[in-house]
């Protein structure tokens, strides 16, 4: 997937910010606040932050209809959340830096007010990484769709018990898992927990997604990185969860199977138009240096 530029700036007069809440939050949001006023433009909040703040906040499902852009003030957990709730609009999302330090968020507070001269002046990019479709297959015959941004994971409910998970490739009879679970993963997803599973790492934007045993009980089993087009199904007898972006919990016992393919919906970042993924990668890994 290629990055992309369509949004107009001189359409932008309101932005809508989702934060997570910490001691800065009334500090940030004001700082944010002046800074888009030299534009023109207007901040609203979504309604757990602005309840905070002593302000009218909004559900953040209305911020993604009714705003230009989204601000994502937080870390990657926050801005991961805003990108699934907000999936079926696909609103642009602006991630700042106001919590651990991940691989999604892409300025700081400090860096704001040169961002947006930058912004305003059209100098940014659009980067539209894919997320994933889980469909959770009931029992009753009844198919409820969720979506992923990072990974869905079927995870051993039991410490040290093994799950065995059964896979189907494009309907057919891929492979069994036996391990403490197997996890999908988005290319975004790739250096979350997929790399600590050992998954490869895949450049965000490619079409593909990877599938990653979680420590398997056969030195055989090997991740494999799938185009988009294929579907994998999962079937367990085991005491086992599904768990999708370490936020929602499924108990598979409730389901049986669930089918995972790369989805049509994507993110649309805003982007610092000197970003450089690699050379990010590359900080955030050490990869080069010597202790």
């Amino acid at each position: 997937m290629k990055k992309e530029r369509n949004l107009n700036i001189a359409d932008v007069k309101k932005v809508g910010v989702i934060a997570k809440i910490n001691a800065d939050l009334a500090k940030n949001l004001k700082t944010i606040e002046k800074i888009l006023a030299k534009y023109g433009v207007e901040i609203l909040l979504e309604k757990s932050c602005a309840k905070e703040v002593d302000k009218q906040g909004f559900e953040l499902i209305n911020l993604a209809k009714n705003c230009d852009f989204l601000i994502s003030l937080g870390g990657d957990g926050t801005i991961i959340s805003v990108c699934r709730q907000s999936a079926e609009i696909s609103p642009f999302v602006l991630g700042i830096h106001a919590g651990r330090l991940g691989f999604l968020t892409d300025i700081t507070m400090d860096e704001c007010e040169e961002f947006f001269k930058d912004f305003f002046e059209g100098k940014f990019d659009i980067e539209t990484p894919f997320m994933l479709d889980v469909f959770m297959h009931k029992k009753s015959g009844d198919t409820v769709k969720k979506i992923a941004f990072n990974e869905a994971a079927i995870l051993s409910l039991k410490p040290g018990s093994m799950a065995h998970i059964n896979a189907l490739l494009n309907g057919k009879d891929f492979n069994s898992y036996f391990g403490d679970g197997v996890l999908i993963s988005t290319p975004i997803g790739s250096t979350a927990y997929n790399m600590s599973a050992n998954g490869p790492i895949i450049y965000p934007l490619s079409d593909v997604f990877a599938v990653t045993p979680i420590c398997s009980h056969s030195l055989t089993q090997r991740p494999v990185v799938l185009p988009r087009g294929f579907e994998m199904k999962f079937r367990t007898q085991s005491d086992a969860v599904l768990v999708i972006d370490g936020q929602d919990r499924f108990n598979m016992s409730n389901l049986d199977s669930i089918s995972v393919a790369l989805s049509e919906k994507s993110a649309k970042f805003i982007r610092h138009i000197g970003r450089d993924y690699f050379q990010i990668l590359k900080e955030k890994l050490h990869w080069g240096y010597n202790d």
